[in-house]
């Protein structure tokens, strides 16, 4: 009589061994069902890199949503720029050969290769481009003109306060939005140049130095037509150990000119001070429309009964 062994033979090693047998989820690299290419389309490109003269916007998100929460912030900020900027999102062209289950394979692999050539042509000129920050909870989408990143959080945020039905919320897994409008490095002469590229357009900075009486003069100029605002600096530091808290707040505040004064619970203006490892980045927000709007964080302005002579 046969042992158990013999009954049931399942692949020897010289037929494939372990190597026959496929997840039923798998393809072994066999050609994709327009249901498997859905689901490669889930995985979002990041970038990984900073760079000097970065902007855009830092976004914080829901623990353990970082795909969704990219995909979806990226969504969103596609249709911003078409509506806002006029700008075409780039096409995936894996979407459009995904329809019909009985399409020529042929055919289907022939699009599927000029899409990926079409993609990589369009890739230099990508107007949104989320960065890997390495952090649980937090990315970076890069914008590139002419977005102008203050504007762009400031309009989805007031769109999420307007919307009526929390069923219709644009976003489910997004919280806090942070715009940057310039980045440098997080040095000392590098946060001093970015902060006075980004504040001259709003303050009038003390003088650097010179000796120049043209320059001296001009500036004194220029103090008659700006106004006076308040302010309030306003930062974060992320794995960056060189320079604490108060340094920053110092350094920054030290450049704008005695005319303005600080002002922490009601400010004209909000300093936006954002520290990522070797890089500073700044932004100026409207100090009141932030307050008002929960310090542009998405999630919470959702969750707000919408204002009087707000449309519903």
């Amino acid at each position: 009589m046969p042992d158990a062994s013999q009954k049931r033979k399942g692949p020897s090693e010289s037929d494939g061994g372990a190597s026959y047998k496929r997840s039923k989820r798998g393809s072994a690299g066999r050609w994709k069902t327009p249901h498997h290419r859905d689901r490669m389309l889930e995985k979002v490109e990041l970038g990984t890199t900073f760079h000097i003269g970065d902007q855009g916007i830092w976004v914080t998100f829901a623990r353990g949503m970082r795909d969704k929460a990219i995909r979806e912030f990226k969504t969103l900020c596609d249709e911003y720029g078409k509506t806002i900027y006029g700008i075409e999102a780039p096409t995936n062209e894996m979407e459009r050969i995904g329809g019909e289950e009985d399409e020529d394979i042929e055919a289907s692999i022939e699009a599927e290769l000029s899409g990926l050539k079409s993609q990589q042509k369009v890739k230099s000129r990508q107007i949104f481009t989320p960065v890997s920050a390495g952090i649980e909870c937090l990315f970076f989408m890069k914008t590139m003109e002419p977005v102008e990143p203050v504007a762009l959080a400031q309009k989805m945020c007031e769109d999420a306060q307007a919307c009526a039905d929390p069923t219709n919320r644009r976003c489910k897994y997004i919280n806090r939005l942070t715009p940057v409008s310039d980045t440098e490095k997080a040095t000392e002469n590098g946060i001093n140049k970015v902060a006075r590229t980004v504040l001259s357009s709003w303050f009038h900075l003390k003088e650097e130095p010179t000796g120049d009486s043209k320059q001296v003069l001009e500036s004194s100029n220029s103090v008659k037509s700006t106004p006076a605002y308040t302010y309030a600096i306003r930062h974060n530091i992320r794995n960056h150990t060189t320079f604490k808290s108060d340094e920053v707040i110092h350094k920054i505040a030290d450049l704008i000119d005695g005319r303005h004064k600080v002002n922490l619970s009601s400010p004209d203006k909000v300093i936006l001070v954002e520290i990522f490892q070797l890089f500073c980045g700044i932004s100026v927000v409207d100090g009141k429309k932030w307050g008002a709007l929960k310090r542009f964080n998405m999630s919470a302005l959702y969750d707000l009964p919408i204002p009087e002579g707000k449309d519903s």
